[in-house]
């Protein structure tokens, strides 16, 4: 006999970090659910992720990407557009994810759907109107990370169908990757003293 439950609402692809209980509302299964779900996923990328070495040793708690998504915002520039490469890295301990896009793929790892293509800048999903490409001069490329709390004026499912409220909010890790105007002749070797803004 399987587990009498309101419903299953995790979704991987939405970044949630967190369930937040708010004072005086009901205990609902779905998000006491929700939570373990985020849990246990987070949990099961940490333990593959943080186990393996990521392609600089040297970084590691500060900012660094996990043996199992090499390229995890790695910048491409193509045919006048920036890509922002799929995967997970770790920044001052806050994870974040680029699902890509097509999302037609599975990642075995975490029994998941996952994008097969990587994410063009202006179509960011945590930041809806970029600022736009530059047409010239030296930029270096960063990614923005945090957590923000999201309650039901942001995301609607979060009212509980059941008994129409909401009886939590939720934690979610999000980022932007942005450009910054450098001096021209800046390099990756440049120290980050010598690059103003």
């Amino acid at each position: 006999m399987a587990s009498d439950i309101s419903r299953v609402r995790f979704d991987p692809l939405r970044d949630f970090a967190g369930v937040v209980l708010q004072q005086g509302r009901l205990l609902l299964d779905a998000d006491f659910n929700d939570l373990v779900a985020i849990l246990e996923r987070r949990l099961r990328a940490e333990t593959s992720d943080l186990t393996s070495f990521g392609p600089d040793p040297d970084l590691q708690g500060v900012a660094w990407v996990p043996r199992q998504t090499p390229h995890a915002f790695e910048i491409t520039a193509s045919s006048g557009n920036i890509l922002i490469g799929r995967g997970r890295m770790y920044v001052d301990g806050l994870l974040a994810e680029n699902h890509g896009v097509e999302l037609d793929g599975f990642d075995p790892l975490l029994a998941e759907r996952t994008g097969t293509a990587d994410l063009a800048y202006l179509d960011q999903p945590y930041w809806p109107t970029p600022d736009p490409l530059p047409t010239g001069g030296t930029h270096l490329a960063y990614l923005d990370v945090w957590h923000r709390e999201l309650t039901y004026l942001h995301d609607p499912d979060l009212v509980e169908v059941a008994v129409g409220v909401d009886a939590t909010s939720r934690w979610q890790t999000v980022w932007q990757v942005r450009l910054l105007a450098v001096p021209s002749g800046t390099t990756c070797s440049t120290d980050d003293d010598d690059i103003p803004g």
